[in-house]
Order: structure tokens, then C-alpha cells, then sequence
């Protein structure tokens, strides 16, 4: 469920998490789930990673977007109240590319 004062993430939605409590680090995340999803106030939404590091390239699974690689193969269900804070948000096209591409790795296309 969301928080109160907590807005629904939408699909495409970029966020950030809240710093590590053993190392500080913080790391960003896609909002992937549809939005019919994401407003029915359920207590999870899927996310995929973005690897913020010089190590991944875009590649038939891989989206390089301006807040790092967006992979498609790394998709997780997040309690909601664990998701952080909105950083940015991608481009429609940049979201649509990245849902097809994790679309392509469930069916193994």
C-alpha cells in the first residue's frame, strides 16, 4: 500500500533508493509494473535495475537512457514503502523499448 503523503509511482517512473544501511550507497531503479497496476495500491511494484557503472552496454536486453543502462534481464517485485524517491522518469519511447525488452526475456525470444 502507499504511504500517506506517499505519490504512486507510475511506469517509467526513475527512482532512487534510500541510502544502504551498511554502505551508504544508493541505487536507481525503472518502474516497469503498468500503471493500471501500480494505482490499485497493491503492495509491490516491479522494477527493473539500472547499472549506473561503466561495466554494461545496451544490447538486445540492455536501454542506455541518461541515468545509466537499464536492464532487462534484472527485474524484481518491491515493497512499495522500500522504493525510495522519484529521481526522473524516461522518455516514452525509452520506457516502451525497455518494456519490450524484458517482455522478449520471459518468453526467450
Amino acid at each position: 500500500m502507499t504511504a500517506p503523503g506517499q505519490t504512486t509511482p507510475s511506469q517509467g517512473d526513475v527512482l532512487i533508493s534510500n541510502p544502504s544501511p551498511l554502505t551508504g550507497e544508493r541505487e536507481l531503479s525503472l518502474v516497469v509494473s503498468a500503471d493500471i497496476y501500480n494505482a490499485a495500491g497493491g503492495p509491490t511494484v516491479l522494477i527493473a535495475e539500472i547499472e549506473t557503472g561503466t561495466c554494461y552496454r545496451a544490447t538486445a536486453y540492455a536501454t542506455e537512457t541518461g541515468y545509466g543502462v537499464v536492464l532487462a534481464d534484472r527485474v524484481v517485485w518491491m515493497p512499495v514503502d522500500m522504493l525510495g524517491e522519484q529521481f526522473g522518469r524516461l522518455t516514452d519511447a525509452q520506457r516502451d523499448r525497455v518494456v519490450d525488452q524484458i517482455v522478449a526475456v520471459l518468453r526467450g525470444q
